[in-house]
């Protein structure tokens, strides 16, 4: 079993994190959410938050280019890529 189970959220069966918050790692398979093992702790290497897309958690995926800026709100700044909504990484 897997500690996000207990959310309600499968396990994923890979270790690419995507995101990190208080209850742990997490990852997106089948465009669901799933939890990151605690397994994959070996292959671990740190994640700061603050390097992660705000975005990807509020369904929206990153910005590809750092001059795409168009709107800040509280979440962070938005950019505008395709004619689609996406995220400024905070590492821009």
């Amino acid at each position: 079993s897997c500690w996000s189970e207990n959310l309600g959220y499968k396990c994923c069966d890979g270790c690419d994190i995507i995101y990190e918050d208080n209850d742990g790692k997490w990852g997106v398979e089948n465009d669901n959410w799933c939890g990151i093992s605690n397994a994959c702790k070996s292959l671990d290497v740190d994640v700061d938050v603050d390097n992660n897309c705000f975005s990807i958690i509020l369904g929206y995926p990153c910005c590809n280019d750092c001059n795409s800026f168009y709107y800040e709100d509280n979440d962070g700044k938005w950019g505008v890529e395709n004619n689609s909504w996406c995220g400024i990484k905070s590492t821009c």
